[in-house]
């Protein structure tokens, strides 16, 4: 049995790691157990993190995080969370990947346990720090991971049903925790009577921050299933001769990936601008609570999941570009809707730029992605996809910095008296500046040149029919001459 060997019931792996009829049974169910680790660590590391990212800012506001502290730990979790995935995933490649995943899911279980009872402001930004570098470490090397054991021409598939699968359970564990605090809330410290034999429920109140709590709670139980997970898994990572990796600079010597390096980096510095205010304008203006910032949440990972699903397929037809462009130009659809549900104060609307935010960054993701890799040479892949990384974090860092100070400026200067109204003029202000900056940055997708042109893509579609036809040819005889008029 080979390092990095795994059975996988729809042919993904590669040929030479699956089981032949000669294997013994019990091998194939050390295998089939071995996927079933697979799938309990990316469930449990898909929900774990959702948790965190989709509560912790709101939970930052509530305990009482200024405005450009905020801009700080959003911006420090951009830079940190990205700068080091090139060298994390380079030395996962020389010492292996089980090691890196035990200390990354370690880190998460553990800063999980300290946001629940140690919550203060200067905490939280400890916190975030060591979260981001947690997160640097177990991204590119739980992907290199899933790349070991999988075949190249279904790895993508593989990995959007673990995808899939994580977002399934986190939605599920969303909606749930919301339904159950929304109950709490509406009976909180009341005598339920229940038809059924008279029988009396007492249902307790729970404050907002106890109900964050539970959720990180949660998360932290998903990191501990990762962490027991990646013990029981076998190293994936087969040994050999390594080969010396190329110097991500490299990458910029080539014109196509430098023009969208640089247009996709500006675009992160206007992005990230409204990051820190998000979760002001939801609790400090709107006033949501968990469960509809819950809902609001499970909304969005719902339509990014259909993104992923149908953004794969359709720019492998259609090509990147448009999905990009499209992706991009719909981001500043986003504060406009919150300009409009802050001035009907409703939350009910956020509901609509979540569903064109969400379905836009899944066509995003799955796009821009392919598009990288479609125009680095094979052995620079990682180089291409490293300074992309690099570059988005470094520009999201100084946007959400910059703006977590632009919005403190504009608060301490509103005419008004009263805080609430400079809140609400601050994200109104905010918002209408960040919507323009996203519009005019998106038109610099129209000038990025498309990786998978027409020409290629009718030449992928001939070379599959002719796949197709040596793989089952069709026999023709003089008595069937109406097969070939057909």
């Amino acid at each position: 049995m080979k390092e990095g060997e795994i059975i996988e019931e729809e042919e993904i792996l590669d040929e030479e790691s699956k089981p032949s009829a000669k294997k013994s049974d019990e091998t194939g169910k050390a295998e089939k157990r071995r996927l079933n680790l697979f799938r309990l660590i990316s469930i449990g590391n898909a929900t774990g993190q959702s948790f965190l990212f989709n509560f912790f800012s709101a939970f930052a506001v509530l305990v009482g995080v200024t405005t450009s502290a905020l801009g700080f730990i959003t911006s420090i979790r951009n830079l940190m969370g990205s700068l080091f995935q090139g060298t994390i995933g380079r030395l996962s490649d020389r010492f292996g990947r089980k090691y890196f995943l035990l200390l990354g899911f370690f880190l998460s279980f553990s800063i999980m346990i300290v946001l629940i009872f140690l919550n203060n402001p200067m905490m939280l930004i400890i916190i975030s720090i060591i979260q981001a570098t947690a997160l640097s470490i177990i991204v590119p090397v739980w992907n290199a991971t899933l790349g070991d054991v999988t075949k190249i021409e279904k790895r993508a598939s593989f990995m959007g049903r673990l995808s899939a699968m994580g977002t399934a359970v986190s939605v599920s564990l969303m909606l749930v925790l919301a339904g159950v605090f929304y109950i709490i809330e509406e009976y909180g410290g009341f005598n339920v009577h229940l038809q059924f034999r008279d029988l009396i429920i007492f249902v307790p109140e729970i404050e907002p921050r106890l109900q964050y709590g539970i959720a990180f709670g949660v998360a932290a139980f998903n990191f501990v299933l990762c962490f027991i997970g990646a013990l029981l898994l076998r190293e994936t990572k087969k040994q050999g001769i390594q080969k010396s990796q190329p110097k991500m600079l490299l990458a910029l010597r080539d014109k196509r990936f430098t023009k969208f390096f640089i247009i996709n980096s500006l675009f992160g510095l206007i992005m990230s601008t409204m990051w820190p205010i998000f979760p002001i304008a939801q609790v400090s203006v709107l006033k949501m609570n968990f469960p509809q910032i819950a809902i609001v949440n499970a909304v969005f990972s719902v339509f990014f999941s259909l993104g992923l699903f149908f953004g794969g397929k359709l720019s492998d037809r259609f090509g990147r570009k448009p999905f990009i462009i499209y992706g991009r130009a719909a981001m500043f659809v986003i504060p406009l809707v919150m300009i409009g549900a802050v001035f009907m104060g409703n939350w009910q609307m956020l509901l609509l730029s979540n569903i064109i935010g969400g379905s836009a960054m899944g066509f995003i993701t799955v796009s821009m992605n392919a598009y990288v890799l479609d125009i680095a040479p094979e052995e620079q892949m990682g180089a291409y996809s490293g300074l992309q990384q690099v570059g988005w974090g470094i520009l999201t860092f100084i946007g959400s910095l910059s703006s977590g100070f632009i919005a403190t400026a504009i608060t301490n200067n509103a005419p008004f008296a009263e805080e609430e109204d400079k809140i609400r003029y601050m994200v109104i202000v905010m918002f209408s500046a960040i919507a323009i900056l996203r519009f005019i940055a998106s038109i610099g997708y129209f000038f990025i040149d498309e990786s998978l042109p027409k020409e290629a893509r009718e030449a992928l579609k001939l070379k599959k029919v002719e796949e197709e036809v040596s793989a089952h040819p069709v026999h023709y005889t003089p008595e069937d001459s109406q097969t070939q008029s057909k």
